[in-house]
């Protein structure tokens, strides 16, 4: 359990380092294009808002299970962390036997 810890805040942190080194890299390119700081400074901000973004997604697709409806067409999944294989298997039912499938 200790390493996959590790490896989760290792992996976070790489991809903050990322994200701010690429926001400073856009910007002082703008910067050095004339752009005004009024629009680098929002320019650099969203670079990391979707950084942080892209980053809240990949940590939450590499934790826990995820267990898709079977119905073809269907989109509902339900993604179960940190629970016994029991546990597992009933949201896995859950997800099976849903009654909000499209209407063909």
């Amino acid at each position: 359990m200790a390493q996959s810890t590790n490896r989760r805040r290792i992996f976070e942190g790489v991809m903050v380092l990322i994200t701010f080194t690429l926001a400073v890299w856009i910007s002082v390119r703008l910067d050095s294009y004339g752009v005004p700081i009024s629009l680098v400074i929002p320019c650099g901000l969203g670079v990391v808002s979707s950084g942080m973004s892209m980053l809240s997604q990949l940590t939450q697709a590499r934790a826990g299970t995820l267990h898709r409806c079977p119905a073809e067409g269907c989109a509902f999944s339900v993604r179960v962390e940190n629970v016994d294989a029991a546990e597992s298997r009933r949201w896995q039912e859950i997800a099976a036997a849903h009654p909000a499938h499209p209407l063909a």
